[in-house]
């Protein structure tokens, strides 16, 4: 459960994306460096990475994003084609795209990653996978205008499966994909 200063949608993105780069740095569980890294994001003194650097590991790598397998890959779209999602919300574009393999690819199916993942598995998510998605993800919040919404899944608390939650919910009148 994120912390307290978490207040928003867009507070947990940014949560959640303050936490990968401290992985990244070798500062995973730091509470101090991740809270730093958050309010820098939340203020706009740190921005994230392009979504182009993961592109780019996801390339270099030509495993499995999920389980590392070498065999048998194929394209999976992180935030499913099959949503209702906003049509800015580049779910057609390659930077909704990873590689795996076909197990993990119809394991997922039409899920987000942190549906497919769990609760319980959320924090196991690998890294190129997670990043992609939280800018994503802020792009679609952005455009159905919930980035400073709070609980939306009405669970009684904000955390990582808010984030997907508008992609169960119809699109506002003309917001919406037309297929």
């Amino acid at each position: 459960m994120p912390p307290k200063a978490v207040k928003t949608v867009r507070d947990l993105i940014f949560w959640q994306y303050a936490k990968l780069i401290a992985r990244s740095a070798g500062m995973e569980g730091q509470y101090g460096f991740i809270m730093k890294t958050f309010k820098d994001l939340q203020t706009g003194r740190k921005k994230w990475s392009d979504v182009i650097r993961e592109d780019q590991k996801m390339f270099e790598e030509k495993e499995c994003a999920y389980c590392g397998a070498r065999e048998d890959l194929t394209w999976d779209h992180i935030i499913p084609q099959k949503i209702n999602a906003p049509p800015d919300c580049k779910i057609n574009e390659i930077h909704n795209l990873i590689l795996c393999c076909r197990r993990c690819n119809s394991a997922k199916g039409g899920r987000d990653v942190f549906t497919w993942y769990g609760k319980e598995r959320r924090n196991e998510v690998p890294r190129p996978v997670e990043g992609k998605f939280l800018k994503l993800v802020y792009e679609c919040h952005e455009c159905r205008g919930t980035l400073d919404s709070t609980d939306l899944d009405l669970s009684g608390e904000l955390d990582v499966m808010d984030l997907g939650w508008i992609f169960n919910e119809p699109c506002p009148p003309g917001k919406g994909q037309s297929d």
